[in-house]
């Protein structure tokens, strides 16, 4: 993993847009696996300065919360519509999202994991740090799932929604699994935010741990790692 300190979140996402960019040039209709939530939405907001060069781009939804539609306003589809594929003028046929209805849970975990391996692998995922270390909606556990596959999510990953925690069952979220990031050609490693800094510290010991699910991009050969020092 190289790890690159960035002065501020504008610098991270200027730094993180470049390298998209970079590789998007190098092959126009790569796949992408789009990660939401605040550490991307600056990245994004630079790429769409120079949209044109994604005219060939075709985007993967990396995870979604589970009990809220995907109409909510705090869907992961909602973020990605608002700042991926509008600004950046993706059409549906290079849209690959899915649904959480507890219905269709098992269906969407098996279309996406067959998509996954039929077109994979991402040439370029995007990852951003949770409070508890975990990456996508991968958690802390004494196991991690390596395919698509619907995920219990922890305390510290839903308190900014408590809609989240309003269904009949522990709240959950469907997301590409540790094999397919594994796999990925190129990983952008966004780190920013506070509250953040005892899961930094649990990555820099360099201590590979299904504890800390981000500490398993040590052993991933092409990791970009931009950590913003506001963070520290």
């Amino acid at each position: 993993m190289k790890i690159s300190y960035l002065e501020n979140y504008d610098s991270l996402s200027q730094y993180a847009a470049k390298l998209v960019m970079d590789e998007v040039q190098l092959k126009r209709d790569l796949l992408f696996c789009a990660a939401t939530g605040n550490s991307p939405t600056g990245m994004y907001a630079e790429m769409a300065k120079n949209k044109s060069l994604f005219d060939r781009m075709r985007v993967v939804k990396m995870d979604e919360w589970g009990i809220i539609p995907l109409s909510h306003p705090d869907s992961c589809e909602s973020y990605i519509k608002k700042h991926v594929l509008e600004p950046l003028e993706i059409p549906a046929e290079r849209y690959v999202g899915f649904d959480t209805a507890p219905e269709s849970v098992v269906a969407e975990c098996t279309r996406m994991q067959n998509f996954i391996s039929d077109q994979g692998p991402f040439d370029i995922c995007i990852l951003g740090l949770g409070k508890n270390a975990h990456i996508a909606f991968n958690e802390p556990a004494d196991f991690l799932q390596p395919y698509f596959h619907k995920a219990v999510l922890a305390p510290s990953t839903i308190q900014h929604d408590p809609a989240l925690s309003q269904g009949p069952e522990p709240a959950y979220g469907l997301c590409v699994g540790m094999k397919d990031i594994m796999q990925t050609r190129k990983v952008i490693f966004l780190i920013t935010g506070k509250g953040k800094q005892e899961a930094i510290q649990q990555i820099l010991e360099r201590k590979i741990s299904t504890q800390c699910p981000a500490s398993f991009l040590w052993l991933h050969s092409n990791v970009e790692c931009l950590v913003d020092k506001n963070s520290l």
